[in-house]
């Protein structure tokens, strides 16, 4: 009987794979760095083919240290980022390098669309905002721009269905992929080619593949890509899942009553819900794993990866070298309280979420002020940021008795009592696992047929560790700094650009 699930999570830094049993079981993991290209200030893209070979090499390389034998792997889950542009001529041949989500080309063509009122006019149909990242913008900054690259168009994907294409050589398209289009008609559950039209595309509507649910089995492995990954051919593969959706999965949100927050490359905050909120109140709804839910997503590109960044700045290439560089820095931010720094420290590194071209700073530097001062405004600046994110989540909505984190800033005992000190919430936190590539296994144990439902699924296959409260003396100092910090941000935005 096959018993085990192989399940691959394209992250913006990481691609990983993992083998998982029935019971959520980790039996081995294999990381591989993502290779993101900057070409220019703003771009970032992914080669196609170096991005699946990358994807095989992982799942060669897990499945030879899980030490199993691939007939014994029932299914195979996919997780990869929900936006950018991915795609294969008529010959499935990649036409150009994928553009990522975090790509900002087509800032300018979004500007244009919301001046003269379009990102208004299809709001009530696409059910979110429009960001330069998403797949309508990146076409039209393509037609204008690489006109040659966009007339060999002939599929269009997601991430994952990139993936899913080449592991199985079935186009498809997956509904909460494809609902971050901006090109699906969220009543009708459809790609518009009334959509497509007004966004001046109107001859890519018919450049998906049959849409699938995440839960759904769409294929099975070709005997050439069981070759290059190590996997049997006919191994089956669900459609998968948008990162975000898989790792909220991992954490056992499959309803209303959590909110959760993911801290990575991009702070991600939602909850659940079986209605898309359209009053304006919420950036994004998505189509869910499976029928009849929608997940509501506030986020941008402004969490706990920002540490990387920081460490590269502060401390010196020997200390860099020290294996518990992350220790020491959780060290000397414990070692200021917070109510004896009042640094603000901004971590739009690449924008925020109403103003693309908003940037980092530290505010309030003094001579007295050492890197502990920095980094623990750091800190709590990360932590402001997913608090200006929920405060739009949260408006139409009860205040969560608690809030479900994972990510990064997990495995800082210090940042995560922040995180609990500054929302006066507890935080429950999940183990610090890799939580899309798990998520992806539950979705692909559910297509596998291992569980009725996907609930129940997340019943037998995950868990959750510890409840951080907060500390009431500090959540004062807490609301405090927040305002110091919301006030910060909004004289950068009306001052011009942000800080540059």
């Amino acid at each position: 009987m096959k018993k085990y699930l192989l399940s691959v999570d394209n992250g913006g830094t990481y691609i990983k794979a993992a083998i998982f049993d029935r019971y959520g079981k980790q039996l081995a993991m294999e990381r591989q760095y993502n290779e993101l290209l900057r070409p220019a200030p703003g771009l970032t893209e992914y080669d196609q083919k170096t991005l699946w070979e990358i994807n095989c090499m992982c799942m060669r390389n897990v499945i030879r240290t899980a030490d199993i034998d691939p007939s014994e792997i029932a299914c195979i889950g996919i997780a990869g980022q929900g936006c950018g542009f991915y795609a294969v001529d008529r010959e499935g041949n990649d036409i150009r390098h994928a553009i990522s989500s975090s790509d900002s080309r087509a800032n300018e063509i979004v500007e244009k669309w919301h001046r003269a009122g379009l990102c208004d006019q299809v709001y009530t149909t696409i059910y979110r905002d429009i960001a330069s990242g998403h797949l309508n913008a990146l076409l039209a900054w393509m037609k204008e721009n690489e006109t040659e690259s966009y007339k060999k168009i002939y599929r269009l994907f997601s991430m994952k269905d990139f993936l899913i294409y080449r592991l199985t050589g079935a186009a498809i398209a997956g509904y909460g992929c494809q609902s971050a289009s901006n090109l699906m008609d969220m009543k009708k559950k459809e790609i518009s080619f009334e959509l497509a039209d007004i966004y001046g595309i109107p001859e890519m509507a018919d450049k998906f593949g049959e849409l699938y649910w995440d839960i759904q089995i769409c294929g099975s492995v070709t005997e050439k890509a069981a070759e290059a990954c190590g996997c049997l051919p006919g191994t089956l593969v669900s459609a998968g899942s948008h990162d975000v959706v898989a790792t909220a999965i991992a954490m056992g949100i499959t309803d209303s009553d959590l909110c959760f927050m993911i801290t990575g490359t991009h702070g991600i905050n939602g909850y659940i819900s079986e209605k898309p909120v359209l009053n304006g109140s919420v950036k994004y709804n998505e189509l869910f794993a499976f029928p009849g839910k929608y997940l509501l997503e506030e986020g941008y590109p402004s969490s706990s990866a920002t540490l990387e960044w920081v460490i590269s700045v502060l401390f010196s290439e020997t200390d860099k070298k020290i294996n518990e560089i992350y220790n020491i820095a959780n060290q000397e931010v414990a070692s200021v309280k917070p109510q004896d720094s009042s640094l603000v420290f901004l971590p739009f590194l690449r924008g925020h979420r109403d103003n693309p071209n908003a940037a980092g700073a530290w505010l309030g530097l003094r001579p007295e002020h050492t890197r502990a001062h920095m980094l623990r405004a750091v800190y709590e600046g990360v932590v402001f940021s997913h608090m200006l994110q929920m405060k739009h989540l949260l408006s139409g909505r009860e205040r969560p008795a608690k809030i479900r984190l994972a990510g990064g800033a997990t495995a800082s005992n210090v940042w995560v009592q922040i995180f609990a000190d500054a929302f006066d919430v507890p935080m429950e936190i999940v183990p610090n696992e890799e939580m899309g590539a798990k998520g992806a296994a539950i979705v692909a144990a559910t297509a596998a047929g291992f569980y009725p439902d996907i609930c129940t699924a997340v019943k037998k296959m995950t868990c959750v560790g510890k409840l951080v409260n907060p500390i009431a003396e500090n959540v004062p100092i807490y609301a405090e700094k927040f305002e110091r910090f919301h006030k910060a941000v909004h004289t950068m935005d009306t001052a011009g650009n942000g800080v540059q």
